[in-house]
C-alpha cells in the first residue's frame, strides 16, 4: 500500500527484462487490480501477470481505492483526473526506481479505459512515454457510450460510493463462463467477492454523475473535464481488444467504432508530427486516407469470451499475443505511410 496523487493506492510490480516495455494494467468498475494477478487460492497461470512475466515484460497492476478491506477508509471524491494522476505517478515511480526503459504499454479494462485522456495528460513530462493504450472491452470517457446496465441503478452507499451490486450477478456469471471455457474453477465466487470487489467512486463510472456535498449530482461538464475527454493531443495511441460473446454485445459491437473519433485524430498526429498535410506526397496522402479508413480493423483484435475474456489460462495467454501484435502495428505506422 502506498499513496499517490493524495490518495491511497495498491499496486503489484513484477520485475523482468528491463529492455522490454513495462506492461501496466488498470482495472474496471468495482474491481481491484487483483483481477490481473490473482489470489493465493487461484492458479497463477489463469491470470495475465503470469504470461506477461513469462514473456520477459515487467508487469505492473494498479488498484484505485474502492470499498474493500485492502484499503483503509473511503474516498468518494476520487475522480478520473485523480485516477490519471495516480496511475501516472505510480508508473513514473516504478520506471525511475527500477531503471526501466522509457516506453510503456498501458492496458485499461472496462471502466479502466476511461482513464486514457487523463493519464495521457499526466504522463507529459514524466520519466515514461506510452507507446499505446489498450482498451480492453471498454469505451472512452463519453457519457452515453456506457452499456445500459452500467449506467442504471447507481445507488449511493452510506460512505458516499457507488453501490454496483446490481451488476454482481453478471460478474459472477462471467466468471462462471470463463471457468467453464477453461475447464476448471478460476476463482471461488466468495473469494472473488471478498478479495476483488467493492463499491466505486461514482465519478469514475462516466455517466456524468459526480460526488459533491455528500450526494451524487449530475455535472456533465465536470465529468468531461475530469476525464480530459476531448483534448485529443494528450491521448496515447488507443487500440482495442474485446471478446466475441453475445453476453458482452455492446462492447463487442461498438468498442472499435466508439474509439474511432479519438483513434483517427491521434493517428493523423502520429503520422504528421510537426509537418503539415501539404508536405505529403500524393502517394503518402493516398496511403494516409486508406489507413484512416481501415484503422478500426488494423488497430483492433478480438478473442473468444465475454467481458472477462482475459480470465483463465487460455485468454490470459492469448491476450498477451494480441497486445504484442497491436504494439507492432502501432510501431509500423511510419512504414505504412512510407515516411
Amino acid at each position: 500500500m502506498s499513496t499517490a496523487a493524495g490518495f491511497p493506492v495498491l499496486y503489484r510490480y513484477m520485475a523482468a527484462d528491463k529492455s522490454k516495455p513495462l506492461m501496466v494494467f488498470v482495472p474496471g468498475n468495482s474491481h481491484l487490480a487483483r483481477i490481473f494477478y490473482g489470489c493465493p487460492e487461484a492458479r497463477e497461470e489463469d491470470f495475465i501477470s503470469y504470461w506477461v512475466h513469462r514473456s520477459g515484460h515487467p508487469f505492473l497492476a494498479i488498484s484505485f481505492p474502492i470499498a474493500n478491506k485492502a484499503f483503509d477508509g473511503y474516498y468518494p471524491n476520487f475522480t478520473i483526473a485523480d485516477w490519471g494522476k495516480q496511475v501516472a505517478e505510480v508508473i513514473d515511480k516504478i520506471v525511475s526506481e527500477n531503471s526501466l526503459q522509457q516506453e510503456v504499454i498501458v492496458c485499461g479494462w472496462s471502466m479502466g479505459c476511461k482513464i486514457a485522456g487523463a493519464l495521457g495528460k499526466e504522463a507529459i513530462g514524466k520519466s515514461f512515454s506510452i507507446v499505446l493504450f489498450v482498451a480492453m472491452s471498454g469505451d472512452p470517457a463519453v457519457p452515453g457510450f456506457l452499456p445500459k446496465a452500467n449506467a442504471e441503478n447507481i445507488a449511493m452507499t452510506p460512505e458516499g460510493l457507488a453501490n454496483r451490486e446490481s451488476l454482481y450477478p453478471w460478474f459472477f456469471q462471467a466468471l462462471e463462463d470463463q471457468s467453464t471455457y477453461n475447464g476448471h474453477t478460476i476463482l471461488p465466487k466468495d473469494i472473488y467477492r471478498q478479495r476483488i470487489l467493492g463499491a466505486t467512486p461514482v465519478g469514475l463510472i462516466g455517466t456524468g454523475l459526480m460526488y459533491k456535498n455528500g450526494q451524487f449530482v449530475e455535472d456533465l461538464e465536470w465529468s468531461l473535464k475530469s476525464a480530459n475527454t476531448f483534448n485529443y493531443d494528450d491521448y496515447p495511441f488507443p487500440v482495442v481488444i474485446h471478446g466475441d460473446s453475445i453476453s458482452d454485445a455492446e462492447n463487442v459491437l461498438l468498442n472499435t467504432s466508439n474509439w474511432a473519433f479519438i483513434r483517427n485524430r491521434v493517428l493523423i498526429k502520429r503520422v504528421l508530427g510537426t509537418n503539415a498535410l501539404k508536405g505529403l506526397s500524393p502517394a503518402q496522402w493516398e496511403r494516409l486516407q486508406e489507413l484512416v479508413e481501415c484503422s478500426g480493423s488494423h488497430f483492433s483484435q478480438s478473442l473468444p469470451g465475454g467481458h472477462f475474456f482475459f480470465w483463465g489460462g487460455i485468454g490470459a495467454k492469448l491476450i498477451l499475443k494480441k497486445i504484442i501484435l497491436l504494439t507492432k502495428n502501432v510501431r509500423s505506422i511510419p512504414d505504412l505511410i512510407n515516411l
